[in-house]
């Protein structure tokens, strides 16, 4: 037997198809929206609680439920959560986050803005200006992250959150292993060069060849 606060979520799932909501809108109170559908206020409210944690709606005390679209952190969480429970490893991990980077490559070089072309120049000369490999890593995260939402793809963005959270959470030290390695020979900071001029000039083969060139100094140091 199906739920009943489902019916809710079935409900602003018809209303955003059929184009009568729509991010900003606000949803009828929670008494109206019990008699409409035939509901009581705490099955309503049951669902709305449930449309606000998977980032649809934003409630606002004393205002209402308004559409929202509020789901990178909710699908960043979910997909971590898939990783860990299927025991992905970090062969798997390094594997997919290539694939996403060198697409998200493909379409950043033709839609990235001005201001991500010159933030991760700005990130690109704060990594070869750093001192400490501490700060390496922050720049190194910085520049890879404009490179994927420069790719204006949500697809890719998010799931590139997602393994972005699972290695920050689970893996620090191989991705310091990995800076130390690839700066003792000057490594890091000409593949970052090439990866930042690749979106900041839309060079496409030097932004393949900085990848694949990381990826394989990766592959080289993240044993230790």
């Amino acid at each position: 037997m199906e739920k009943s606060y489902k019916k809710i979520v079935e409900y602003v799932k018809n209303e955003i198809t059929a184009g009568k909501l729509k991010p900003g809108d606000k949803l009828m109170a929670e008494r109206e929206l019990a008699e409409h559908l035939g509901m009581s206020r705490n099955s309503v409210r049951e669902g709305l609680r449930l449309l606000e944690n998977i980032g649809v709606l934003n409630s606002q005390q004393g205002s209402g439920n308004y559409i929202d679209l509020n789901f990178n952190e909710t699908m960043t969480d979910v997909l971590s959560f898939m990783y860990l429970l299927k025991g992905i490893g970090l062969d798997q991990v390094t594997e997919y986050r290539l694939l996403i980077e060198r697409d998200a490559m493909k379409l950043a070089v033709q839609r990235a803005t001005d201001e991500q072309k010159k933030m991760i120049m700005e990130q690109l000369k704060g990594l070869e200006e750093a001192e400490t490999e501490e700060e390496r890593v922050v720049f190194d995260k910085a520049i890879h992250k404009i490179l994927v939402e420069a790719s204006h793809n949500d697809f890719l963005i998010t799931n590139y959150e997602a393994l972005a959270n699972l290695m920050d959470r689970y893996i620090k030290s191989m991705r310091l292993n990995i800076i130390i390695g690839m700066q003792s020979q000057n490594m890091l900071e000409n593949t970052h060069r090439m990866l930042a001029e690749a979106v900041a000039k839309g060079d496409l083969e030097k932004g393949i060849l900085g990848l694949e060139t990381h990826f394989g100094y990766i592959e080289q140091y993240k044993n230790g």
